[in-house]
């Protein structure tokens, strides 16, 4: 082969290898700029899941606990020993409650005495709050019918995640101006969020679809997401009226001994 045609031959290659090593390069590039983006949204994901599942709590503990010492004080029960527990009717409710307007405070002696504002109302910015909304169309607490409440199970207060824990015969105490409504865990269910008969379970007659059963009984409803760490379903606790408690007498068994809030 002459000089000349090994010089083109060459050079022709030395062309495809420059060529190549152009390609490559782009590639490289461009498999860096996804690389980059997708660390990038990964620092996103990871910054939002810490607003969500941390930072949000830290946010509203503080005004959460402040709203329940607020309540208990200008609403103390003249002793904090054991009062005279009433079977019977529970006097009715006669305050007109505006949206967001926190009414009573939710005792729930299982969760390490948790308590929390209870607020008219099942807007974001009550649960956001981490209080426990009241359904406005279901009954308020201690009439005959379903006394129904919503909350958040994680972020925002982690108002409910403990809700799984909850057993038959546990007590929960709604604590109004002038008086304490005692329930009874009765049964619990989980149902998809997508299952629009789901409504049912804050019927009046609590499994009713229709609506239309008259209540005779006085009931509970407490709801929340599900799973612990998701939305795609419901968790629901049915809970049965047991008693009354007037402050003025003191304060009902299950609260005997409820420690202050710190």
């Amino acid at each position: 082969m002459s000089r000349s045609l090994m010089r083109k031959w060459w050079i022709d290659l030395g062309s495809h290898v420059r060529k190549a090593s152009r390609g490559s390069k782009i590639f490289y590039e461009i498999l860096g700029v996804i690389g980059e983006l997708l660390i990038t949204a990964a620092i996103v994901l990871a910054l939002f899941a810490f607003w969500q599942v941390v930072w949000t709590n830290v946010q509203v503990e503080a005004p959460r606990k402040a709203a329940v010492v607020k309540y208990l004080e200008e609403n103390a029960p003249v002793t904090k020993d054991e009062g005279v527990s009433e079977e019977g009717d529970p006097p009715k409710f006669d305050e007109t409650l505006s949206p967001g307007q926190i009414y009573g405070v939710l005792h729930i002696p299982k969760w390490d005495w948790n308590r929390m504002p209870l607020a008219e109302g099942t807007e974001m910015n009550v649960l956001n709050s981490g209080w426990a909304g009241h359904y406005r169309d279901t009954a308020f607490a201690g009439e005959i019918g379903n006394y129904a409440v919503a909350a958040h199970r994680r972020t925002f207060g982690n108002s409910f995640l403990r809700i799984n824990e909850l057993e038959k015969g546990d007590p929960v105490v709604v604590e109004l101006s002038d008086r304490y409504v005692v329930y009874e865990v009765d049964s619990y269910a989980i149902y998809s969020a997508y299952d629009e008969t789901n409504v049912k379970v804050i019927a009046p007659v609590p499994g009713d679809l229709t609506f239309k059963e008259v209540p005779t009984e006085r009931w509970m409803t407490m709801t929340t997401c599900n799973p612990d760490w998701g939305d795609w379903e419901r968790y629901i606790v049915h809970l049965k009226y047991k008693s009354w408690t007037k402050k003025s007498s003191g304060v009902p068994s299950a609260l005997v001994g409820e420690p202050p809030l710190e």
